[in-house]
């Protein structure tokens, strides 16, 4: 490989990992931790859409908030592929945790009373560990090294939560508010360093 192939190789790289700087991922996985914990909190089967109704906004969002900002980058080749890729990966492992989040839940709440007596205070830290397992694999999946701090919060809010007399739903709720408000940080900033293609013509021709 040439030294101006590893250049643009670096530059793509860059690029990429720069378009997945928007925090829209880390706001609609803390939103739909923070629904699961609602649920658990009530207790009422029809706020678990609240677990799984953000991801549904992943699309249109980048539509909105990234795109207008990378319409002149074009992904192409193996930055492509992996762009695709990461789609897949965090919306497939991301369902897939709350998918057996929610399993391991139900399948606790229905549990005869010893079984109950048996489990408590380990069943979430069993989901806590699977939830870490899966967003580790989706941080290495995508390259987004911030996943492995998601992963690392959720364990040691479960622990935490293991052994403190609160309800469970607090702590994943309070999980799911950290990472809504890392999303959020990563939002104000990724908006004030990458402005609108039009608005940055237009400031540029003034």
């Amino acid at each position: 490989m040439s030294e101006r192939d590893g250049e643009f190789k670096d530059l793509a790289n860059r690029a990429y990992m720069a378009y997945h700087q928007d925090g829209v991922i880390d706001i609609l996985l803390g939103a739909g931790i923070t629904g699961f914990g609602l649920n658990m909190l009530f207790d009422s089967p029809a706020l678990i859409v609240l677990s799984w109704m953000p991801f549904l906004f992943y699309m249109p969002l980048k539509t909105h908030i990234t795109a207008p900002r990378f319409g002149y980058v074009r992904f192409s080749g193996e930055q492509e592929e992996r762009a695709r890729y990461t789609r897949l990966a965090l919306v497939g492992l991301l369902a897939a945790a709350l998918f057996l989040g929610f399993a391991l839940f139900m399948a606790f709440s229905r549990a005869a009373p010893d079984v109950r007596a048996l489990l408590a205070g380990r069943a979430m830290v069993l989901m806590g560990t699977m939830a870490a397992i899966i967003l580790a694999a989706a941080g290495a999946a995508t390259g987004l090294k911030r996943l492995y701090v998601y992963a690392a919060l959720t364990l040691l809010f479960n622990i935490v939560g293991a052994f403190l007399p609160i309800h469970e739903g607090v702590t994943t709720v309070l999980l799911g508010l950290t990472i809504m408000a890392s999303g959020i940080w990563l939002l104000a900033r990724f908006l004030r360093t990458y402005p609108k293609i039009d608005e940055e013509k237009s400031r540029d021709g003034s």
